[in-house]
C-alpha cells in the first residue's frame, strides 16, 4: 500500500514537472517570437520613410538631391566630412556673416540620383546627422523632382502628421512631423521634421522634399 502511494506521488510529481517544463518552453518561445517581431517592425529609416522617387506617387526615375551643412565655425573644412555618399559628388563651400557676428561656413553637395542612389544618399544623411550635430553644425536634406505631387496623399503614405501649411496661387507647402525622422526643429509651438512643397501638375511642375525644413528658395 505504501509503495503504491509513493509511486503515485512520484508519478504526480513527474506530471507536474513536465507541465512546468512545457510552460517554460512555451514562454521562452513566445519571448523569442516577440523579440523577432520587434526586430522585424523596427525598420531602417530608408524603409520607413519612402522618399519621393521610392514613393508610389512620382512618375519619374531621377531626382536632384542636395545636402547642405552649416557650421558656425569657419575653422572646419570639407576634409572634416566623411566619404561622400556618391561617386559623382562634389562639395562646395562658402563663408557668410552669422547672426552672432562670426563667419559661418556652409558646405553644399549635390547630385542626380535614381531610386537606389536616393536611398544611399539618405542613409548617409541619417549617419551624418548626429556626427554633424556633435560638432555643433546643422545638416539639411533637399530632394527635387520635375513634377507636381499630391502632397496630402504622400504624407498620408509615409504616416506623417501635417503641422503647418500654406497655399499661394499654384504652390502648396505642408510642414509635417514623422516619428522616425531626425533632426527635428521647432517653429513656434510646433515640432516638425519635414516639409514638402509642390506646384504645377504631374506632367509640368516641381516638388521638393526638405528635411527638416526648406533652407533654400523653391
Amino acid at each position: 500500500m505504501k509503495d503504491r502511494v509513493l509511486k503515485k506521488f512520484e508519478n504526480h510529481s513527474r506530471f507536474i514537472g513536465i507541465i512546468i517544463i512545457c510552460h517554460l518552453l512555451i514562454s521562452m518561445k513566445a519571448n523569442t517570437l516577440m523579440a523577432n517581431s520587434q526586430r522585424t517592425t523596427e525598420c531602417k529609416p530608408n524603409e520607413t520613410i519612402p522618399l519621393l522617387l521610392n514613393s508610389k506617387f512620382a512618375a519619374g526615375n531621377l531626382a536632384t538631391v542636395k545636402v547642405i551643412i552649416w557650421f558656425d565655425n569657419p575653422k572646419l573644412s570639407i576634409d572634416h566630412l566623411a566619404k561622400p555618399p556618391l561617386k559623382n559628388w562634389t562639395w562646395t563651400s562658402k563663408y557668410s556673416q552669422a547672426g552672432n557676428g562670426n563667419q559661418a561656413l556652409t558646405i553644399s553637395g549635390e547630385g542626380i540620383v535614381n531610386k537606389i542612389q536616393e536611398l544611399q544618399v539618405y542613409t548617409w544623411y541619417t549617419i551624418m546627422v548626429p556626427k554633424i550635430a556633435k560638432e555643433g553644425g546643422r545638416i539639411y536634406f533637399d530632394e527635387r523632382i520635375p513634377e507636381g505631387l499630391d502632397i496630402s496623399a504622400y504624407l498620408n503614405y509615409i504616416q506623417a502628421q501635417p503641422v503647418q501649411w500654406t497655399l499661394s496661387n499654384n504652390l502648396i507647402s505642408i510642414a509635417a512631423y514623422e516619428q522616425h525622422l531626425n533632426p527635428r526643429v521647432r517653429v513656434g509651438k510646433d515640432s516638425l521634421n519635414l516639409q514638402v512643397l509642390s506646384r504645377g501638375t504631374a506632367g509640368k511642375g516641381e516638388t521638393v522634399l526638405a528635411i527638416p525644413v526648406l533652407l533654400e528658395e523653391f
